[in-house]
């Protein structure tokens, strides 16, 4: 295939024209069967001064994703004296392992499976809890609040309930439930999709919470992982349910944004993957919505989808009430190795060559971070693509010869936040250790860096306005596999695995995982700080207002460090592992830090 196409593209204002029709869908489908909840009130919702409660109302705490938290009470001079104040702990198949719960006038909010729970977010006392009828196992990221609502999730549907009382709210969506999926395609598509299509049959999941603004919320779905045609950013009405607009990370057809632009650059006509893992990052003044679209599928035999593959591993930029595609950034072409944005993006202003810039920052497994403007979608530093190697054994496999690599202001390649080729001190192993970008192959071991789960996963970064500086989770991880030969064989559908899914054997890689955190200036690109520690994640981190970064990681640990030069000066050994991104908030003066792991809320605050 030939070498076409572009990194990074503005469109112009006529070619992004586009139609912004509303339409209530779903809610006119086959209603939900026994779908409803019971609300179970335990005690009363707590007292509080507004003048000295500080709420953190969404997973990544604003519209930016900052996780930038104004209390400062916690601060370098005595975050080592922190003490648990109290845990929860949820009830079984309930697991809350990668959720961040919210707080709002002192009510904390955590769903596990399909319990939605509400405490006394000083104390862990119970309120009420909201159970969906039937029930369900798993997790998720976290419900969302807007508006005395909370927005928590299934595998299938979102439901909204009154967040004083835990009672649905049944003029939403279908008595209070909404299928997202359901809903979209029906909305987007409706030639092709009846009113009662099943999508869960067809591998659709939920695993983020929406994000709301304008009145509306912006839900990302389904997993990258299953043979799925596109991520879909939804737009629905947060008081109705009602779908405003549908854009496909993948586009299918004419019908949708971006058709033009990626329709070659992809072979034959199944394209899949492409989806949204965490929730998106919402300009309000600009009129913008950024999302990071994940890898395409299937994984590492990519023979049955030669070319760039966009927009999946891509950066975007929407019109939020639309739905136009502004602009787009391709951080990976092609991916055979599961590199995909599995991190969302965050907003940050900052001032290069005296000039102020709106920024946008991604996070790859790659171990690099993108920087861009916002407005644009051009690098605030250079990008550049650099030629990567391309020997292959998979059949009919065409590996791109580039990749963008981050360059910092002086034009210096970026210094990745975590190992780019993994050190194998066993004799055996360390022969089969190759560069990055190689490719995996089909008749023996290769060992690369970073590994599908490692670079940055599902955990968000933050950004201080105080230092400037933009803080980052990572992980050292290698990976070693042989590659499955499954060419355009693999079906649709839930039981499609695609970490896993085409790989004929898994090696060893002589590699002890570990985690990350490092801090760059924005305005340079350059690493400021960098610290390594025990045990690997997949969560994030925070800042403070009290200059305090806190992380966690799968060993237990929860740490906190100084945000100027990376100290670390708090450390908590928990039982279980953490792999959940923190949180902070005040209640009546006093700032309390959370974090969840795996069945367990843990709350400290200062003697």
């Amino acid at each position: 295939m030939a070498l076409t196409g572009q990194t990074w593209v503005r469109l112009p204002a006529g070619r992004r024209a586009v139609a912004a029709a509303l339409f209530v869908a779903g809610l006119a489908a086959p209603a939900l069967a026994q779908q409803g909840g019971r609300t179970t009130h335990a005690g009363s919702a707590p007292r509080i001064d507004p003048a000295t409660t500080i709420d953190w109302p969404l997973h990544n705490l604003d519209l930016r994703n900052s996780r930038f938290a104004a209390p400062d009470q916690i601060d370098t001079g005595n975050v080592a004296g922190l003490e648990l104040k109290w845990r929860h702990q949820t009830p079984p198949r309930s697991i809350v392992r990668s959720t961040t719960p919210l707080v709002v006038d002192g009510i904390m909010y955590f769903n596990s499976g399909s319990l939605l729970t509400a405490l006394d977010a000083a104390t862990g006392e119970p309120v009420w809890t909201f159970e969906t009828d039937p029930p369900f196992a798993g997790g998720g990221r976290g419900p969302s609040y807007a508006d005395g609502r909370i927005y928590a999730f299934g595998p299938e549907l979102m439901y909204a309930v009154d967040a004083r009382t835990g009672e649905l709210i049944e003029t939403f969506g279908d008595r209070g439930h909404l299928q997202v999926a359901r809903a979209a395609l029906t909305h987007k598509y409706p030639d092709d999709y009846p009113p009662d299509v099943d999508t869960t049959a067809m591998g659709f999941a939920m695993t983020n919470p929406p994000t709301a603004a304008g009145g509306n919320l912006y839900i990302g779905l389904p997993f990258s992982e299953g043979l799925l045609p596109g991520g879909l950013l939804v737009a629905v009405d947060a008081t109705t349910g009602a779908v405003q607009w549908v854009f496909n990370t993948i586009p299918q057809g004419p019908r949708d944004e971006g058709w033009e632009i990626a329709r070659d650059t992809w072979s034959g006509e199944r394209r899949y993957g492409g989806g949204i893992w965490l929730p998106p990052a919402v300009d309000e003044e600009l009129g913008m919505v950024f999302i990071n679209a994940a890898n395409p599928s299937p994984n590492y035999d990519a023979s049955s989808r030669l070319g760039m593959n966009l927009f999946t591993n891509s950066m975007l930029g929407l019109d939020m009430h639309t739905g136009e595609l502004k602009w787009y950034f391709q951080t990976l072409h092609h991916d055979i190795w599961d590199w995909d944005l599995a991190s969302g993006p965050i907003l940050f202003d900052v001032t290069v060559d005296g000039r102020p810039v709106k920024g946008v920052a991604s996070l790859g497994k790659t171990c690099y971070v993108y920087m861009l403007n916002r407005e644009t979608g051009e690098p605030i530093h250079p990008i550049v693509e650099h030629v990567v190697p391309t020997n292959t054994d998979v059949p009919g496999e065409e590996v791109w010869p580039t990749q963008p690599i981050p360059q910092n202001a002086a034009g210096v390649w970026q210094e990745p936040f975590c190992a780019q080729y993994p050190i194998v001190d066993d004799p055996e192993l360390a022969p089969r250790v190759r560069q990055m970008f190689h490719p995996y192959q089909v008749n023996e071991f290769v060992i690369t860096s970073p590994g599908n789960t490692g670079g940055a996963n599902y955990g968000s970064p933050s950004f201080s306005p105080q230092t400037g500086l933009l803080y980052v989770t990572g992980k050292n991880d290698a990976f070693s596999i042989k590659v499955k030969v499954v060419g355009d064989t693999m079906e649709p559908g839930p039981g499609y695995v695609g970490h896993f899914g085409n790989i004929e054997e898994v090696g060893q890689t002589g590699v002890t995982a570990t985690s990350t955190l490092a801090a760059y200036d924005p305005a340079t690109g350059e690493l400021v700080w960098y610290q390594e520690s025990p045990g690997a994640t997949n969560g994030g981190n925070l800042v403070t207002a009290g200059n305090v970064v806190f992380q966690g990681g799968s060993d237990g640990s929860f740490y906190g460090f100084d945000a100027e030069t990376g100290e670390r000066l708090f450390t908590y050994k928990n039982d279980i592992g953490i792999h959940a991104s923190p949180l902070t908030y005040q209640v009546n003066g006093e700032q309390y830090v959370a974090i969840a792991a795996i069945n367990t809320v843990l709350v400290f605050g200062l003697p």
